[in-house]
């Protein structure tokens, strides 16, 4: 299939997996070695991969240098931390983003020495920034004054990572693996999101408050965020690690208090300064209520039986803080109409594609429940309730207990109802997880996930582990098991991986197996029945000198797969240089070998690739415009061998800011494929627009329209947000999916939704 539709095919529709037919076979004896450790482990089996003569040499060459390194590399000494003592307000700020001219700000010392992390890593910030830090009562305060030279120096985008902003990262257990990020741009946009293990979960949402003002020196801010809104330990008085981010756009400038070596971002809490003597509340309840009612029109069908519906509807989403660490989130009836729809995808190979969660319940707090390895994941949220052409169904209902058990326990409890659709029964569907936390960023965790509906069940149980070795090396793996009626044979799953990160190196290595049975369906599995090995080395010349140049990048990566009678599936050789310059311009040549081993017939727009060993050269050039520009480009050209015949794949994508208040993206990828079998010669074409009007920092209207030209299938969403606080507001919507080929129904929606929040306690 060429394209995907807006959904991934849900897994329990089709619950026993395919056996592919094995083009080779190898007897091993039982009482090898090998054999031996996989018993030891219980994972028993009759063959073990035979790799023939390059599979051993790539081993040889690659892999165990690698391993090598990353095992017994030595980290540098540490850079000692920044700290600061926060101040007790007695006098409130007034919340208009007016920092110099408040006097509740004149009794608190400014923090004003930050570094830069690029475009030169460890050198003073050339844009000065002062950053207040205080506490009341009930709200944490944070008062910020971003110089810039004219206010045309300040530059605004609805893609914050063009805009100018300041974020700041809070570990409030100071355990440097969790915390939480807040941050706003020149005009008051608030961002928030959650923080585990370098992953940045931005779709959390709480409550909370940013006012922005332009001044004569810049531009300011003032932020006030409740205790309540956070998460931290029963101490009375605390030391919380933080660290500030500050991006001066205009020159492509990006600064922290806490200085970071290159390699690292404000995710790695772990080299956040400290900000001692905060008094916090004692543990107090809070519980908000967020009802939604919504209005529409949907019209479902094909043109000649198109049916037209009114839709009303109405639910709510609940909060309570259960302890002052542990959250509970209920729901009811909940609809994801404001939900643009998802990004369509070019499907040219065997195996399936991963789309990403969109809808906000499953969004927060989603890196807790992520355990997996090389693609693989246990628990993916996206086969709840989607049907296979991708209609999200509402959610009869849902809770959700998620939080810290002591300083070092991660608890999450998920349990969901998803009506029925037209190709699903209802389903139940439960995770637990647990993770405990250890030093220097390590971990061990469970997951459990099971679903229940429509007269079938599926149970996964996970195991996984992290462990860091000073600040530039982790080791972490799993190892999963499925339970399916009528599956008994080969249903597990493993994988462990490496990586080793210095300002000059970075190396990582892998190893992976899925059996064949293995079948998360509330998981995600690009393919079964394989193992696999990876290993990349990225080495970077760095060129202090201002004004050209910034680094120089070497890219070595290799990925391969057997199945189990040793017989490679796929693949992959990656030779890159890449050349970066300090406004953001980039240059990236590219040499790719492929290989593919193809055991059945499979088709590709109705073009069958026969059974066969296909080994391809394949050549690409790749180029982005300077980032600091108001229009921006990327052209990527791609030419080589594709199975038995050939590609060319040309993409462009173009970006143009004007004014700070219109952001317009448009994109097209061209494939022409042509294979040597009589009349197999075809295109596979996809384009984007995307158009997004800034009224102020809560009001956006926004318009994506995609078109996949293979398969005709027209995607267009258009939404206008006049939000209040936690993403709740007004949302008027009008949504089509036009689809002419495959399983997908048309649908055209408008729909007018309205969301409040209610403090209760």
């Amino acid at each position: 299939m060429l394209a995907t539709l807006a959904g991934t095919t849900t897994p329990y529709l089709n619950a026993k997996p395919k056996r592919r037919r094995s083009s080779c076979t190898t007897n091993l004896s039982r009482n090898t070695y090998a054999q031996k450790i996989l018993r030891s482990f219980g994972w028993s089996r009759p063959h073990v991969p035979k790799l023939n003569s390059l599979s051993i040499s790539v081993l040889a060459k690659c892999a165990i240098p690698i391993a090598l390194l990353i095992a017994t590399v030595t980290w540098g000494q540490e850079t000692p931390r920044p700290s600061a003592t926060a101040t007790q307000l007695t006098t409130l700020p007034t919340l208009d983003g007016d920092v110099r001219d408040d006097q509740a700000w004149q009794s608190v010392t400014p923090i004003t020495d930050f570094t830069q992390w690029q475009p030169t890593n460890g050198a003073p910030a050339t844009r000065k920034t002062e950053v207040y830090f205080a506490y009341s009562e009930e709200f944490v305060h944070i008062g910020v004054i971003c110089h810039e030279p004219s206010q045309d120096d300040i530059i605004l985008s609805s893609d914050g990572f063009q805009s100018d902003s300041f974020t700041m990262a809070i570990d409030t257990f100071l355990n440097g693996q969790t915390g939480f990020m807040f941050g706003t741009n020149p005009i008051g946009v608030e961002y928030d999101a959650s923080l585990d293990n370098e992953y940045a979960d931005w779709n959390w949402s709480t409550t909370w408050k940013v006012r922005s003002k332009y001044i004569d020196e810049g531009w300011s801010a003032e932020f006030e965020i409740p205790f309540t809104s956070l998460r931290y330990g029963s101490d009375e008085m605390q030391t919380w690690g933080v660290n500030f981010a500050r991006i001066s756009r205009k020159i492509n400038e990006q600064s922290h208090w806490a200085p970071l070596p290159i390699q690292f971002t404000t995710y790695r809490l772990s080299l956040a300064g400290q900000i001692s003597g905060i008094k916090v509340p004692g543990y107090r309840q809070n519980l908000t209520i967020t009802p939604y009612v919504l209005g529409g029109v949907v019209e479902s069908g094909g043109s000649n039986d198109a049916a037209t519906d009114r839709e009303n509807d109405f639910g709510f989403d609940l909060k309570y803080s259960v302890t002052q660490s542990l959250t509970l989130d209920a729901t009811y009836n909940t609809d994801f109409a404001q939900v643009e729809l998802d990004k369509l995808q070019v499907n040219l190979g065997r195996f399936n594609l991963f789309f990403p969660e969109t809808r906000p319940f499953f969004l927060e707090n989603a890196g807790l429940f992520q355990v997996g390895f090389g693609g693989v994941q246990l628990f993916h949220s996206r086969n709840i309730g989607i049907e296979p052409g991708g209609l999200k169904l509402p959610l009869t209902g849902g809770a959700r207990v998620t939080g810290k058990v002591g300083a070092s326990n991660n608890v999450g409890l998920l349990f969901v109802r998803a009506e029925s659709g037209e190709y699903l029964p209802q389903n139940d569907f439960f995770v637990g997880r647990f993770n405990r936390e250890m030093k220097n960023r390590s971990s061990l965790g469970v997951i459990l996930v099971n679903r229940e509906g429509g007269d079938t069940e599926n149970q996964t149980l996970g195991v996984d582990g992290k462990w860091g070795i000073g600040e530039r090396t982790d080791f972490q793996g799993y190892v999963g098991k499925t339970n399916t009626p009528g599956i008994s044979e080969d249903d597990h799953s493993f994988g462990f991986g490496s990586n080793y990160r210095s300002s000059v190196w970075n190396l990582n290595f892998g190893l992976a197996e899925v059996g064949s049975g293995f079948n998360p369906e509330v998981g995600f599995i690009p393919r079964v029945g394989y193992r696999a090995l990876s290993g990349g080395v990225n080495h970077t010349t760095s060129f202090p000198e201002k004004g050209g140049l910034k680094e120089w990048n070497q890219i070595l990566f290799y990925d391969s797969f057997w199945d189990f009678d040793g017989y490679q599936e796929s693949g992959y050789g990656h030779l890159e240089t890449w050349w970066l310059w300090e406004n953001g311009a980039d240059f990236w040549p590219v040499i790719n070998l492929v290989s593919e081993g193809v055991k059945e017939d499979f088709d590709i727009v109705g073009v069958t690739i026969p059974a066969g060993d296909y080994d391809n050269l394949q050549f690409s050039i790749n180029t982005t415009t300077p980032s600091t520009k108001a229009l921006r480009a990327t052209l990527s050209l791609l030419q080589g061998g594709f199975y038995n015949g050939d590609i060319f794949n040309a993409g462009l994508f173009l970006a143009y800011r004007v004014e700070n208040k219109w952001d317009i993206f448009a994109s097209y990828n061209h494939n022409n494929i042509d294979l040597p079998t009589k009349d197999s010669a075809f295109t596979a074409d996809l384009a984007r627009l995307g158009v997004t009007y800034t009224f102020s920092a809560k009001a956006r209207l926004s318009a994506l329209i995609q078109h996949n030209l293979a398969e005709d299938i027209l995607s267009t969403n258009v939404r206008f947000s006049w939000l209040r606080t936690a993403n709740t507001g007004f949302y008027l919507v009008y949504s089509e999916f036009d689809e002419r080929r495959g399983i997908g129904a048309n649908r055209k929606q408008l729909v007018l939704k309205y969301t409040h929040l209610f403090d209760v306690l």
